[in-house]
């Protein structure tokens, strides 16, 4: 595995991008003040009169909404573990393309507890969480579209909050609905090492634990008589789309995953719409190794697809 370096940039919210969640979306609580490094993201300041105020026009740039994995921190700086550092490496490429932390966004989803990974699921709370941080970006932002960087854990939960419509967890509300597909406001999702027919280590472990819950969590199933969890096979029963263009990421050393990718013969990386797929074979490049360093890769991706500029 890779341990990567810790970025020197400035996490958490503008106090403007603060003051605009306070007002529209408190009770979500999405700068996470109990997590450390826990949140990224704001909109450049106007000065009028010594006060600060948003401006009224979408910026230049289509906004990146990043969301994470399994137990790990939006921008971490190595305070909970030196591999959960989220999207700090991704975020320090970009704004060394030009971009600025008004274009870029994060927050933490989770309890950033590795000992409570296990315990994590596509629940009810986490899915409403991401899909309104999404639509506060959009709203925020006066963007019509964003692009989503997403890993791990965040991939199948990004799909799921992009894609929209009903779901269960009887652990929550029982039924409910995510609303209208966002598809139309995504340019380009891109899903690294996601588990998206299931994770090979739930094999063994069986789907006791809610990470490998045969409801909402990664099930891989048992062909041909049983199927993988009922989340992952309505993700791609849902004909909604993550986005116009589509691209999954894969380390064929990842460590997460396990079993060179594949569940059942399949690379459980990819993505029943995708349209192209990053690949790192080099054995030093791990699950949190492309989480890292995939960036330049992904910019080069938004550039071709014109999903940088506005």
């Amino acid at each position: 595995m890779n341990q990567p370096s810790q970025p020197s940039f400035q996490r958490g919210f503008s106090k403007d991008f603060k003051a605009f969640l306070d007002q529209n979306y408190r009770l979500w609580g999405f700068h996470r003040p109990d997590i450390i490094s826990g949140c990224y993201g704001q909109l450049k300041y106007i000065f009028i009169s010594g006060a600060e105020t948003r401006p009224t026009q979408k910026p230049s740039r289509i906004p990146i909404i990043f969301i994470h994995g399994n137990s790990d921190v939006a921008v971490g700086d190595g305070s909970y573990g030196i591999y959960m550092t989220g999207f700090s490496s991704q975020i320090e490429y970009f704004l060394s393309q030009g971009y600025e932390k008004q274009d870029l966004y994060a927050t933490t989803w989770g309890d950033a507890d590795s000992n409570t990974a296990s315990l994590n699921y596509h629940s009810e709370n986490y899915l409403k969480y991401n899909r309104a941080f999404v639509e506060a970006v959009l709203q925020y932002t006066k963007s019509p579209y964003v692009n989503i960087i997403s890993h791990s854990m965040g991939v199948t939960l990004a799909r799921k909050v992009i894609k929209g419509g009903n779901a269960r967890d009887e652990l929550g509300s029982g039924r409910y609905d995510l609303g209208d597909p966002l598809t139309s406001n995504v340019k380009v999702f891109v899903g690294l090492a996601g588990a998206n027919q299931g994770l090979s280590s739930c094999y063994t472990s069986g789907s006791t634990l809610p990470t490998c819950g045969m409801t909402n969590g990664f099930y891989p199933g048992q062909p041909p008589y049983v199927g993988k969890s009922s989340f992952l096979e309505e993700l791609d029963s849902n004909s909604a789309k993550e986005g116009k263009y589509i691209v999954t990421g894969r380390a064929n050393y990842d460590e997460i995953i396990g079993g060179n990718n594949l569940v059942w013969g399949k690379y459980t990386t990819r993505m029943k719409n995708e349209n192209e797929e990053i690949v790192f074979s080099s054995a030093t490049v791990g699950h949190f190794g492309l989480r890292d360093e995939a960036g330049p890769q992904i910019y080069t991706i938004l550039k071709k697809q014109g999903a940088i500029n506005q």
